[in-house]
């Protein structure tokens, strides 16, 4: 899973004097209401394109909902509560930061002392953190090598910084033109779409004319972001959805065989015993006892 990639790999980013420590990426499209708790880091939450809900910390309560930036920092009791339904779709981020006593050596070192001293709690995306984040999500789902590597790299200092700005009055700092361009754009939609409908079969065809591209295209797209093919694309989420689905719900294994669009569930068992190297029932207790199960082949 991409996220198992981020959290094994990628620890430490260096802007100018300073370190950003990595220490959790996570994702949960439906976050459940947490208690009052506090972490000797800061953790960054982003809302994503559904759910609403409150913030609440020492200085007041913030009403989150999507595009809602916010930030629990060291040491601040803090929880999170939904206020309606779907729940709230969360991608957050864990780390440290520490530098010298010199001047910044950069506009980004200078952004990030200003978001450490900052008693800013919350704010509105207004520079696209939701598209980068999205296209982590895309970059890190694909074959992992030496050039995904560098560009993941390169998305987790532009996320980073694109949170410190927007958690600091008054700084600015230019996030790389690479990330933004039509081309990722377009790769990220057919992701979110493929997400979106994982629940019934999708065709190329289908894909390609969402985000206005021919199926050529849509494919090349796939290739140069993710590292693999729309199809195999699609299937890979399927069975990660399904991970998910074993660990956290009590659905039956038909059910969800369903839910993530297969309709045959000895073929979803088959699929999904050689993506996870365990049959569906083997993974879920697997899973309840505490043994950390991963993809057999997975390079980190």
């Amino acid at each position: 899973m991409w996220l198992d990639r981020l959290n094994t790999g990628l620890n430490r980013l260096h802007i100018g004097g300073g370190r950003v420590e990595l220490l959790h990426w996570a994702y949960d499209e439906h976050l459940v209401d947490n208690r009052p708790h506090r972490h000797t880091y800061f953790e960054v939450c982003l809302v994503g394109r559904h759910g609403s809900g409150v913030f609440n910390e020492p200085s007041g309560s913030h009403l989150l909902e999507p595009g809602s930036l916010f930030v629990a920092r060291p040491g601040v009791v803090h929880n999170i509560a939904n206020t309606s339904y779907p729940l709230m779709e969360l991608y957050w981020v864990a780390f440290g930061w520490s530098s010298d006593e010199k001047p910044p050596k950069s506009d980004g070192e200078r952004a990030m002392r200003s978001f450490a001293e900052s008693d800013l709690c919350s704010a509105r995306d207004q520079t696209g953190l939701l598209m980068l984040w999205e296209a982590l999500k895309v970059g890190a789902s694909g074959t992992w090598t030496v050039g995904s590597v560098d560009q993941t790299t390169a998305l987790l200092k532009a996320i980073v910084l694109a949170v410190a700005q927007a958690l600091s009055p008054g700084e600015r700092v230019e996030i790389p033109e690479d990330f933004t361009r039509p081309g990722r754009i377009a790769s990220t939609q057919a992701v979110r779409y493929i997400e979106d409908n994982l629940n019934r079969q999708l065709s190329l065809e289908e894909i390609a004319s969402h985000v206005n591209v021919s199926t050529r295209q849509l494919t090349r797209l796939f290739s140069t972001f993710t590292g693999t093919s729309p199809a195999q694309y699609v299937r890979v989420t399927r069975l990660d959805r399904a991970s998910a689905l074993l660990t956290r719900t009590e659905l039956p294994i038909k059910e969800i065989s369903h839910q993530v669009g297969f309709n045959d569930v000895q073929y979803f068992t088959r699929c999904f015993t050689e993506h996870f190297g365990v049959s569906p029932g083997a993974y879920r207790h697997g899973a309840r006892s505490g043994q950390i199960i991963q993809r057999p082949g997975m390079l980190l």
